[in-house]
């Protein structure tokens, strides 16, 4: 709000998901007003969808994606089918729920080790060592326990590599913000997971664009990122994250998230850091994308 506010803007905070649904109930109106949404939403399935379908139920105007592709975005697997005729690299996988059971003579034909998560969940939400399954045992057993707090989970294929994240600001041919984050984790054996744990704890090493992948690499990955943004509807912003196999030069799209954290401790924080930008200037790249988009 401060760095909003030094760029000329009025700005006040609204609130969350009660504050939009009270909104609604009391038949609120909003004039000459555009409403930033950095909403994860509540605990529900499809949280991120909840902010625009009530702001569209207020009919108001708002940065980010819209209800659909924001609904695509929060479904890893189905995100996946929607890319399949881009020639995009990903995982096999496959989805597990009440009306989509556990098929493990399928299963069983799979390249191991299988990584197994919940399908509709952000910020590493359930993600742990243990999610890298080596027999249809392990996978059962992860399965299980996950259902038991999550209603849907993807099972994938394993990819080797290091973690990845490219943040997109802007839209169409126009981005503000291009940047490849790389996640060296401190714990270098085989098969460690860039979870909750150690998002939480920052228990790694971050490094931008071609600091630690090579330049080439960072191009095809960026150009592939745009291509992804546009297929799926993408407004303004969005992270997209993959594995990256260096010495094989491969990187394998794994999802995208179409509300990232957007703060100074955050990739687009440290993005701006590695820059030299002020994270008021960020702010103005995301203000000028939302209002070249909107007016």
């Amino acid at each position: 709000m401060d760095a909003i506010k030094s760029l000329g803007y009025n700005c006040d905070y609204f609130g969350g998901i009660p504050e939009l649904i009270h909104a609604i109930d009391t038949n609120q109106s909003f004039d000459d007003s555009i409403f930033l949404n950095f909403s994860d939403g509540m605990d529900e399935d499809y949280s991120r969808i909840q902010a625009p379908a009530l702001l569209e139920i207020l009919n108001v105007p708002y940065s980010g994606s819209g209800v659909f592709p924001s609904a695509l975005m929060n479904n890893k697997h189905f995100c996946k089918k929607a890319l399949l005729n881009l020639g995009i690299r990903m995982p096999k996988s496959c989805i597990v729920n009440h009306d989509f059971p556990l098929n493990c003579a399928q299963l069983r034909k799979w390249k191991y080790p299988l990584f197994v998560k919940p399908n509709c969940e952000g910020s590493s939400l359930g993600i742990s060592n243990d999610c890298v399954c080596h027999t249809i045992d392990e996978v059962i057993k992860k399965c299980n326990k996950l259902l038991m707090d999550f209603q849907e989970i993807i099972i994938e294929e394993y990819v080797e590599g290091i973690d990845v994240t490219n943040y997109l600001i802007g839209n169409n041919a126009s981005y503000y913000i291009n940047s490849i984050v790389t996640a060296k984790l401190f714990d270098e054996s085989s098969y460690a997971i860039y979870g909750i744990n150690e998002k939480q704890n920052k228990l790694r090493t971050l490094f931008i664009d071609d600091e630690y992948i090579p330049t080439n690499l960072v191009e095809a990955i960026k150009r592939q990122s745009i291509l992804i943004a546009q297929t799926l509807g993408v407004h303004d912003i969005c992270r997209i994250d993959y594995r990256v196999n260096v010495s094989k030069q491969e990187f394998d799209f794994i999802e995208i998230n179409s509300a990232p954290r957007f703060s100074s401790t955050s990739e687009i924080g440290f993005i701006a850091q590695k820059n030299n930008i002020l994270f008021s200037k960020m702010v103005q790249y995301y203000l000028t994308t939302v209002l070249d988009r909107l007016t």
